[in-house]
């Protein structure tokens, strides 16, 4: 019988690393410059905990207004944002932000220019670096993939985006224009 886990309990869960993932052995904590890591003995090896990389893109139209997606899925659940997503293992983060694009909201945009890289922290994940894109489209968005609703916005319309990462990539997209 497999037990059921309440969300808190797997963020728990998830942050707290017992057995090494190359042998299986039991991991213990050390420091190491200042810092304290997940290390096992048997393989004589540090086991890092990395932040998880996360693509953001945000998209202009002819008229100046933005794109946002209305979330299908936790976090932020019905709540509006940029079309984001993570990085899957190797793949480009360009790459990644083009696919989630498109997964979400069918535009595809030939460039797309970096705009920044943010740290947030993250309740699932405990935290991510998101990297942030813009671009131009005169394309139509529809909804796809985690994506109730895709639709442009005028600047001055934005409803309340739950991600600090995502408002602060608009208004520094909002500063390359």
């Amino acid at each position: 019988m497999h037990k059921t886990i309440k969300f808190q309990e797997m963020i728990s869960f998830e942050r707290e690393v017992q057995f090494c993932p190359y042998c299986g052995h039991k991991i213990s904590k050390i420091e190491e410059n200042g810092r304290v890591h997940y290390y096992c003995s048997y393989c004589k090896l540090f086991i890092y905990k990395n932040p998880v990389p996360v693509v953001v893109v945000v998209v202009f139209n002819d008229a100046g207004e933005v794109l946002l997606i209305k979330r299908k899925e936790e976090p932020g659940k019905g709540k509006w944002a940029l079309p984001s997503g993570f990085v899957e293992i190797n793949e480009d983060p360009y790459e990644a932000a083009s696919r989630e694009l498109y997964e979400e909201t069918g535009i595809v945009i030939e460039k797309l220019t970096l705009i920044n890289v943010y740290h947030q922290k993250s309740r699932r994940y405990e935290s991510v670096i998101v990297i942030s894109y813009m671009g131009f489209s005169s394309q139509e968005p529809r909804p796809g993939d985690d994506a109730e609703e895709a639709k442009f916005f005028a600047i001055n319309e934005l409803p309340e985006i739950p991600f600090e990462s995502h408002t602060k990539a608009i208004k520094e997209a909002l500063n390359l224009l």
